[in-house]
């Protein structure tokens, strides 16, 4: 597998976010417009033989958010491809990617807004973290649960699936928190300092390790099941 780089022309100076869905489109945040700065993406071909492209000015597709002067922290597409979530003020937002129609799936405060959003690998279940929980909707209907964290008044940054779909993660004070979704029971990966809550957690490929930064190191855990 050849890594794949592209010259990209545009009027930003800075690329905070970048990201490529399955289907090989590729999303990219960016800082402020400001000056011309060619930016070099580095693609990698996840399947073989296929190849990837930049989206052109011409396919550019809006999907309007509650606030008009709020940009969403982070957006993500389904796995198949039909459907685009962002955290938005008091909500989830799901839109459909063909049609622009969406439905928003309310958090528990209505002035806060999810910071990171995470479909489930089957594309059932959407994830993100509310006021003192972790709340896994299911989609195109009204039912949620909650999961809860240590501290109440404390909202989980990222939030991730393992990739079986069996066990949900993400950053608590002074842990890594693993929820078994079925059962709701969970399990705390101590991190090196007890005052210290990561903010980034992520499953292995094969779902046996967890990792996440902690303290000066990165650091892996094995998941007990």
């Amino acid at each position: 597998m050849v890594p794949q780089e592209h010259e990209v022309e545009s009027k930003i100076d800075e690329v905070k976010f970048l990201c490529m869905t399955r289907l090989g489109k590729i999303l990219i945040k960016t800082k402020g417009e400001k000056y011309m700065s060619k930016i070099f993406i580095l693609l990698l071909v996840f399947l073989c033989g296929s190849t990837c492209s930049l989206l052109s000015q011409e396919k550019i597709k809006s999907y309007s958010t509650i606030g008009k002067n709020g940009t969403p922290n982070y957006a993500e597409f389904s796995i198949d491809g039909k459907y685009i979530a962002a955290g938005v003020i008091g909500a989830v937002r799901i839109w459909e990617t063909n049609s622009n129609e969406f439905k928003d799936y309310k958090t528990k405060s209505k002035n806060v807004t999810p910071n990171f959003v995470c479909f489930s690998p089957d594309g059932e279940f959407i994830v993100a973290g509310v006021y003192g929980a972790v709340r896994v909707w299911k989609i195109n209907s009204d039912s949620f649960t909650d999961y809860k964290t240590k501290s109440k008044n404390i909202t989980p940054n990222f939030v991730c699936f393992s990739p079986d779909g069996e066990y949900i993660a993400t950053g608590v004070y002074g842990a890594i928190r693993v929820w078994n979704i079925k059962s709701g029971k969970f399990l705390d990966y101590p991190t090196k300092g007890n005052n210290e809550t990561p903010k980034f957690v992520k499953f292995s490929t094969d779902g046996r390790f967890i990792v996440a930064g902690n303290w000066g190191e990165v650091r892996t855990w094995e998941i007990v099941k």
